[in-house]
């Protein structure tokens, strides 16, 4: 067994009693934590001892819904018909995009968002693929890529019926071959990827719950409610709402993940909540959508995970920018959510039970994921004030751990060419614009 010491670090603890642990150090034994302690005096136990040098290290963080494909996105030109709603930004903007994307453009788009992610700190992402034209084998592509950069991934591909049936029928067979081919894999979680309630019929919600019957269900990942028209529509197909109508269909279990959930009935919580599945909040992207914000109601019935919903990389920004965002709207007594609570305890145990290993925290037993950095505060920091520290003054962090082994040291990455990778990246996005362009 292959046997790590770092020693010499300030563990930071999010979750528990004591947030702040000076001069200690993490022993990982073929990726797992094994002990967390300060007494080591005999190094020859040890395959491979780093001193950090006093780094602070907080456990990898969880990305709970993110779209890869969109990471070429940026700066590209914006729509020839300006969209006035939220279907219509669909269809103009994100539609075209993921029918232009091919193997190439996906591939730069994988890499650049990974690489994002770990140096923002995060290690596992629940991924929510779509790429229209290019669907056959592009799961074990993200596989591949993610296996690379050393990045924890849920894996699922948007079925839908807005391309036609050949395309519903690929998408739908990509997910049950990556969900055969990888459901006993520790680094990969498949799941069945839907876009949303209102681009499927009910016979195509029928044939992927037969299909899921027939594979053990692994939960579901899909939009619900994001904007009203989601509901409108569950409604005028006969259903009381977006989670009656999947409800129905009997697709929704425990290991389901439901993204947004805006629009939700009352009695949808309450389904959601007798079923088990998990919530998933993208604040940031809600606020850039314009469709409202989760209710705080919801919040504080449900489990609810923390997401970006491709918007961003970084963790960190997401619940620095989703407390001013509900701040905007409260009075001065009222409670703000506790999104660090979403981000290090419910993005925690939702991908523990997903992946069935202890994943997102720096504690014996759990994934020997870490992210450490270099900070001098220019105010006092203790046990009462440090998690302030941590997002107000954390940036990138210096090294980034996965499996126990550096996927960052020192701010640079250890296996992977980050120019090659933005350059490629820069070259993919170019090409891929014009092809939206041409799109009708």
């Amino acid at each position: 067994m292959s046997k790590t010491l770092f020693k010499n670090l300030t563990i930071i603890n999010p979750i528990g009693e004591s947030k702040l642990n000076l001069n200690t150090s993490i022993v990982s034994e073929d990726g797992i934590i094994t002990e967390i302690g300060s007494q080591h005096s005999d190094l020859s136990n040890y395959q491979s001892v780093f001193d950090m040098g006093g780094k602070y290290v907080l456990p990898g963080m969880i990305n709970a819904h993110n779209h890869l494909y969109s990471s070429l996105a940026l700066g590209m030109p914006a729509p020839r018909i300006k969209p006035v709603n939220f279907v219509e930004k669909l269809q103009q903007v994100w539609w075209k995009l993921d029918l232009a994307l091919d193997d190439a453009s996906t591939h730069a788009s994988f890499q650049v968002g990974l690489m994002s992610a770990l140096e923002s700190g995060v290690t596992t992402i629940m991924d929510h693929h779509s790429s229209q034209n290019y669907i056959d084998g592009s799961i074990d592509h993200l596989v591949k890529v993610a296996d690379k950069f050393g990045i924890r991934i849920g894996t699922a591909i948007e079925t839908s019926d807005r391309n036609g049936k050949k395309i519903f029928e690929s998408a739908l067979q990509e997910n049950i071959n990556s969900i055969e081919k990888y459901r006993s894999n520790p680094f990969v979680h498949p799941m069945m990827g839907l876009h949303a309630s209102f681009t499927l019929s009910d016979n195509s919600l029928s044939t992927i719950c037969n299909h899921l019957n027939e594979i053990d269900n692994p939960g579901i990942h899909i939009h619900v409610a994001e904007d009203r028209a989601d509901h409108k529509d569950a409604v005028k197909r006969g259903y009381r709402s977006v989670i009656d109508r999947l409800n129905s269909a009997g697709i929704i279990n425990k290991d389901s993940l439901l993204i947004h959930g805006i629009h939700l009935e009352p009695e949808d919580i309450e389904i959601i909540k007798s079923k088990g599945a998990f919530l998933v909040h993208c604040p940031t992207s809600n606020a850039g959508n314009r469709v409202g914000k989760l209710s705080a109601k919801t919040l504080g019935i449900l489990p609810v995970a923390l997401g970006t919903d491709g918007k961003q990389a970084n963790m960190l920004n997401e619940v620095n920018q989703a407390e001013i965002i509900r701040s905007s709207h409260l009075k001065g007594p009222d409670k703000n959510i506790d999104y660090p609570n979403l981000l290090f305890n419910n993005n925690s145990e939702m991908v523990s039970r997903l992946f069935n290993q202890k994943i997102g925290r720096i504690e014996i037993g759990y994934q020997a994921d870490l992210v450490m950095y270099e900070y001098n505060p220019n105010t006092e920091l203790n046990e009462s004030n440090i998690m302030s520290h941590v997002f107000g003054g954390f940036a990138s962090p210096s090294d980034v751990i996965t499996r126990g082994k550096f996927r960052i040291r020192d701010f640079e990455f250890v296996d992977i060419n980050k120019e090659d990778v933005l350059a490629n990246a820069c070259q993919e996005s170019v090409k891929l614009w014009k092809k939206i362009e041409k799109i009708g």
